[in-house]
């Protein structure tokens, strides 16, 4: 089993019963039948090496991975079993959990390239937030919307249709996944949602992939700054997406710097653009401006060391001070796009500065990320290998905000209710 590079250097150790199982050279492959039982066994021992949340309450995971696992073993190439392994990875609901190379067909990864967010309500399909600025968010989609079907199929088989033959009885947490899935589309090719609106009008909507919107969105600056409030004293600073590049260090120095020097009398950190996550440095980093003290802002468990060695590990992540500092009202703004590290800095923002935080539920990607290269396969697989939570010991993905906000991208209106909120709280303080 190859390594990529790894969230956490201690993952080489985890790996060294496996690394002496050396996988057949290409030419011995190639002379020999593909065993699809022995790719799928190189895969689940990954899983539960590995994958600090492997074990949950929500979900029959045994079951699951016998019913993978008698299923892989029937298939008749690599591309066969990846199938199978990336559809498993889909029934833990993780968007974390991921695995490659992908196909054209395969569903857009959420929430990254996502514009929509759905689950059932009352038997219902219905639109739960619209990512603001989106082709979903300007061909008029919005909270309450119901989905009656996706290209054409209704709406419950939509939902169950990116787990396949894997899962055939979702659970009522999976069908909400796959109806987020679903609404997004494939990776490649359009697609078809017919919604009912609030209305009652019945319309059927063509949008774009999500996919080549996503990408079309790179070359954004990496944070933007702007101003709002009734005499526009007010601060917004938004990392785009940018947690995973290190400039976004000093853009982000800069733009605090510029909104000190503008005048700023409150600073709202909107988070809500931040679905593909980034590194600690950059976390770190931001989190060091609201703060005059070296604070604790994240702890960290890693399952698989205890897995292996019996021996638990766990550790706190401390944020140092970082200038310029603002010690003014500060605001933290977070939704079902704020994923990650994101996520990670909205916890580290309650627990290391005393930010008000606003929102609702994150993106919900489990951990801190480590990275896999199967032999057998050819698959790659991404998994969280650190479990993380708020220092108070919270689960990351159970945090909840200080002033909860559903929807917290777009209201039914198309107007924007976290910032709304924002304002009106400063305005009472």
């Amino acid at each position: 089993m190859r390594r990529l590079a790894f969230g956490c250097v201690f993952l080489a150790m985890l790996a060294m019963p496996l690394a002496a199982q050396e996988a057949p050279s290409e030419s011995d492959q190639s002379a020999t039948a593909f065993d699809a039982a022995a790719a799928w066994d190189e895969f689940e021992q990954v899983l539960r090496r590995g994958y600090a949340y492997i074990e949950r309450d929500d979900i029959d995971v045994e079951a699951q991975l016998d019913r993978s696992r008698a299923l892989a073993a029937k298939a008749p190439g690599k591309a066969a079993v990846r199938r199978i392994m990336h559809r498993t990875a889909l029934t833990f609901m993780d968007p974390h959990l991921i695995v490659g190379p992908f196909e054209d067909d395969d569903y857009a990864i959420v929430m990254t390239a996502a514009d929509l967010d759905a689950r059932f309500e009352d038997g219902k399909a219905v639109i739960v937030d619209v990512r603001r600025g989106s082709p979903a968010f300007d061909a008029g989609l919005r909270p309450g919307d119901e989905v009656l079907s996706v290209d054409s199929k209704p709406a419950r088989a939509a939902a169950q249709a990116p787990f396949g033959e894997v899962l055939p009885d979702p659970t009522a947490n999976q069908f909400d996944y796959g109806l987020t899935l679903a609404v997004n589309g494939r990776r490649k090719g359009d697609r078809s949602l017919e919604l009912r609106k609030a209305n009652g009008q019945v319309r059927t909507f063509e949008l774009g992939s999500t996919r080549d919107w996503a990408d079309s969105l790179r070359e954004r600056e990496p944070v933007d700054l702007s101003f709002v409030g009734p005499r526009g004293d007010v601060a917004v600073l938004a990392p785009l997406n940018s947690l995973g590049n290190n400039d976004t260090i000093t853009a982000f120095d800069a733009a605090l710097k510029n909104a000190i020097a503008a005048g700023a009398r409150a600073v709202i950190l909107d988070m809500r653009e931040t679905p593909s996550g980034g590194n600690t440095e950059v976390g770190r980093s931001i989190i060091g401006h609201f703060t005059d003290q070296v604070r604790p802002y994240q702890m960290h468990r890693i399952p698989a060391l205890e897995r292996e060695f019996t021996v638990p590990r766990q550790f706190v992540e401390y944020v140092f001070p970082r200038e310029p500092f603002f010690g003014g009202p500060v605001f933290v703004l977070h939704g079902r796009w704020t994923g990650s590290m994101g996520e990670g800095i909205v916890i580290g923002m309650d627990a290391a500065t005393g930010a008000t935080t606003i929102g609702s539920n994150m993106g919900d990607l489990l951990g801190g990320l480590w990275n896999e290269q199967l032999e057998l396969s050819g698959a790659r697989v991404d998994l969280g290998g650190e479990a993380l939570f708020h220092v108070d010991g919270t689960p990351r993905e159970d945090y909840v905000a200080n002033v909860p906000v559903e929807p917290a991208s777009t209201a039914r209106d198309g107007t924007d209710p976290v910032l709304a909120e924002a304002l009106r709280l400063l305005e009472k303080r």
